[in-house]
């Protein structure tokens, strides 16, 4: 008896040690596949989407500059919108990721505009369009007051640039 003892104990040690390894194993495998899915996650919320599903297919269907404004007209009232809502929910980083999207709306419309506009001709949808971002500006250094500290610098930085874009607006409608 004495003898089977520590054969007994030596051969429980070695499958309690392989259990151990195989249950590491599968726990790095899930902890990989779990950070995999929060990088996707983060990624997602860190660059969200500029236009819902119809916006984007109205702006793929346009055939005319003028159509293209008017879309990039109705995207931005509708994140103007959801900023204004979130500030007044207290949902402040939501907002701030708006913000950002916000941002990348003006970019990406200045670049179409800069690059189809037609010098020669006035477009009322542009005029339109640049008369709806001063009017947002103006709304936007009000709403700022009531942000965080942490968010002013955001806030300034985007009413810095969208008062660059609507220069260039003005430029491309009275050059």
């Amino acid at each position: 008896m004495i003898n089977e003892t520590p054969v007994k104990c030596e051969q429980t040690a070695a499958l309690r040690y392989k259990k151990s390894k195989f249950r590491s194993a599968i726990f790095q495998i899930l902890l990989f596949y779990f950070l995999q899915t929060v990088a996707f996650a983060a990624a997602d919320k860190a660059a969200p989407e500029i236009y819902t599903p119809s916006e984007r297919n109205r702006l793929t269907s346009a055939k005319s500059l003028d159509d293209r404004i008017r879309v990039y007209g109705a995207a931005f009232e509708r994140i103007r919108k959801e900023i204004e809502k979130d500030i007044r929910d207290e949902r402040f980083e939501d907002a701030a990721r708006t913000l950002s999207s916000w941002s990348a709306l003006l970019s990406e419309s200045l670049a179409d505009i800069e690059a189809t506009a037609n010098p020669g001709r006035m477009s009322n949808r542009l005029r339109q369009y640049e008369i709806n971002l001063r009017q947002a500006l103006d709304g936007l250094r009000t709403l700022r007051l009531r942000v965080p500290v942490e968010l002013h610098d955001a806030f300034i930085s985007f009413s810095e640039q969208a008062e660059e874009t609507r220069r260039k607006f003005i430029n491309i409608l009275f050059n």
